[in-house]
């Protein structure tokens, strides 16, 4: 759907006390048509001076949030609404299915060590790996702490809108849980083995969910920009230009590419299905946003495009199947290159020479 055919806004101020008319025009595929200057699709003066007199192109969003609480869709399509719901149910059960049956053929578990410990390439000792993981941990608070709280607060941005802020945030919180691993000095007995678990499946769904947010971004950026829907004014490119957006995607794959080269964290074909069901609880919340606000993240898992939601629907939890998959080939050949179980099994060992007074260090016996 193109931005010509989303919500347009258009404020006219009369000149005189009152805030003012409110022109809505929403035409999307027929869905609904307002046009009206009633005082029921007013602003109140307050918020009226607050949205002209904004300090900067952040406050734009103001309009558009408000615009959407008072002039939501009259309704979407049901049979889209079902479909989308059924498509979502089916797809948990089998993704479901996927997890149980993988880890029924392949039962054991990744060892601590084997999660903590350092590649040995490049002169990165397991010390500094933790380090660097500690640091992407506490970015994360920062990343968390400033732009989704305090500036959302502040200039009404996208809070935990868009895909990319989960993600980013899953990220930071897997690079907590493997610093843990790496910083600790007998990880087998420190680290609870529920938690080295949720450590690599949530290792999986990070390069799964980062590698489809940044593809999907920096395809938007060149094919299908959406400024307005991001910030409510078309300043295309600087709106992609954010270093919040650019910390989203491009930094997030560097910290990922660097944990894959310096780690030994496996990526198994057996977490598959986490990140199918990752990305369909996001799509649960999209759909939750839509219905609270009126408005969409994304085209993909918008009602009020119609039918051909559906397929784009489909299409992205193809692509984050294949997301994994790709990350996973990468692991892989890494892994064989090393000599270990790409599944981190047969005990997680790394070869003889890695191990250290019962303990992993790295492949070249730094630590």
């Amino acid at each position: 759907m193109s931005i010509s055919e989303r919500r347009r806004t258009r404020f006219l101020s009369d000149g005189g006390d009152s805030a003012g008319a409110l022109l809505a025009d929403v035409d999307v595929h027929g869905f609904s048509q307002v046009k009206t200057n009633s005082p029921v699709a007013r602003l109140p003066d307050a918020d009226w001076v607050r949205a002209m007199d904004a300090p900067d192109r952040h406050d734009t969003m103001v309009e558009a949030t408000e615009l959407a609480q008072n002039n939501e869709y009259k309704s979407y399509h049901s049979g889209v609404v079902i479909a989308s719901y059924c498509v979502v149910a089916v797809v948990a059960v089998l993704a479901a299915r996927d997890v149980q049956k993988q880890r029924a053929a392949r039962p054991g578990g990744v060892s601590a060590d084997l999660v903590g410990a350092a590649a040995g390439k490049d002169g990165v000792s397991r010390f500094a790996l933790g380090l660097g993981r500690l640091f992407w941990l506490l970015f994360g608070v920062f990343f968390v702490g400033y732009h989704l709280c305090y500036e959302n607060i502040l200039h009404h941005t996208d809070g935990m809108e868009y895909l990319s802020d989960w993600t980013i945030v899953l990220l930071c919180f897997v690079m907590g849980l493997l610093s843990w691993h790496s910083l600790v000095k007998d990880p087998e007995g420190s680290v609870p083995g529920w938690v080295t678990e949720l450590a690599v499946i949530a290792y999986a769904v990070a390069w799964s969910s980062n590698i489809m947010s940044t593809v999907g971004a920096w395809y938007s950026f060149f094919f299908y920009p959406i400024c307005e829907t991001l910030e409510g004014v078309n300043n295309w490119p600087w709106c992609y230009l954010e270093w919040y957006r650019l910390t989203e995607h491009g930094l997030n794959m560097l910290v990922l590419l660097g944990d894959w080269r310096w780690g030994c964290v496996p990526l198994r074909r057996k977490d598959l299905g986490w990140s199918v069901l990752f990305l369909e609880v996001y799509a649960l919340w999209a759909w939750y946003l839509m219905f609270k606000t009126g408005r969409c993240p994304y085209d993909m898992f918008d009602f009020a495009t119609g039918w051909g939601e559906l397929p784009w629907l489909m299409a992205a939890l193809g692509g984050i199947a294949i997301c994994h998959a790709l990350a996973r080939w990468a692991h892989v050949r890494r892994d064989d290159a090393a000599g270990r179980d790409p599944e981190g099994e047969g005990g997680g060992t790394l070869p003889t020479r890695a191990r250290q007074g019962g303990g992993y260090k790295s492949l070249d016996g730094s630590g």
